[in-house]
């Protein structure tokens, strides 16, 4: 079943009460360093472990948040911007955030700036390998058609997913993320594809591929982790050549994944975290420090990692949480 479509409820529970606790090991104690009454948060990104942008917002502005290794402090945006979904940037000075209504902004490094990035549509993901080759996607589930652009620097261009790339019939893609000269894109109805330096070319992650993919990362171009699914779980695997996709027993919905070293670590609905083992498959569950959806997890490198999500309806919720990284 489909979910209905308020605010980001599309990253959220929509069948399922099934919060994931099951027999098994406990995993890593995360710790609330912020929360909010007001706006819920989205994603998370940053330059260094004293350089943390996390993003999000309400139904009437965004939220930006930065952190500068001792303090999150509020940071102003331009009037008018709407709820923010997604950052990444490329240095201290160079931040790109996008979300609702078509909403692209970059930090400068003293100021937030607005462009234009020529539509209103949702925007949902950004990733690039430089401030001139950035790809941004978005779409919405009651649309027609994902949207994918490419920003080099100076002007944004769509680039369609053609017709016949997209047997899935997905109408949005949620997230993009590239590695080794490799860019793919995730999405509704477990839509997955692939620059392949002319078009976007659509991959099958088999059988259990069949609902919405919600974000990725990974080690290589060989070592590639995607998770979703609303009601139950979904990961997928690429492994350079082939997706496949596995439907873990008893797993909430999945948002969230960063994958390092030999774990992927991922949150999800019901305030679900927990580190996946690349080479077993095994999911480890962390103790609950919230109940409200996790929506994006990002490590600093520097023995932390931090989560954000909240709840993205009346009334809002949103929060950051962070974990020691062993």
């Amino acid at each position: 079943m489909r979910c209905s479509v308020v605010a980001l409820a599309l990253l959220s529970a929509c069948d399922s009460q099934d919060t994931g606790d099951t027999a098994g090991p406990v995993g890593a104690e995360w710790t609330e360093v912020y929360t909010s009454d007001t706006t819920a948060m989205s994603g998370v990104w940053g330059a260094g472990p004293d350089d943390i942008w996390a993003v999000g917002g309400n139904q009437d502005v965004a939220d930006v948040r930065h952190f500068d290794g001792s303090t999150w402090s509020e940071s102003a945006v331009p009037d008018g911007t709407h709820l923010l979904v997604w950052a990444y940037g490329f240095a201290s000075d160079d931040v790109f955030a996008v979300g609702r209504g078509g909403s692209v902004l970059h930090w400068g490094g003293s100021a937030w700036s607005t462009l234009d990035s020529g539509t209103t549509r949702d925007l949902w993901g950004v990733w690039g390998t430089s401030p001139t080759d950035l790809w941004i996607v978005g779409g919405e589930v009651t649309g027609t058609w994902p949207l994918i652009l490419h920003y080099d620097g100076t002007s944004f261009t769509e680039v369609p997913v053609e017709t016949d790339q997209n047997q899935h019939g997905g109408v949005a893609l949620f997230k993009v993320w590239g590695i080794d000269g490799k860019v793919w894109a995730v999405g509704d109805l477990g839509l997955i594809v692939e620059w392949d330096g002319t078009r976007w070319v659509e991959e099958f992650g088999g059988p259990f591929a069949n609902d919405d993919f919600v974000s990725l990362w990974g080690n290589s171009a060989t070592d590639v982790v995607a998770v979703g699914g609303r009601g139950n779980g979904r990961i997928a695997r690429y492994d350079g050549t082939t997706w496949t996709t596995e439907m873990p027993d008893a797993m909430t919905g999945l948002n969230a994944v960063y994958v390092s070293g030999d774990d992927a670590w991922i949150g999800g609905i019901y305030g679900f975290t927990g580190t996946y083992d690349l080479a077993s498959g095994d999911v480890v569950k962390d103790p609950l420090v919230t109940t409200d959806d996790v929506h994006a997890i990002w490590s600093d490198g520097a023995g932390h990692a931090y989560g954000v999500g909240g709840v993205f309806a009346e009334p809002y919720r949103g929060f950051l949480i962070r974990r020691e990284v062993p």
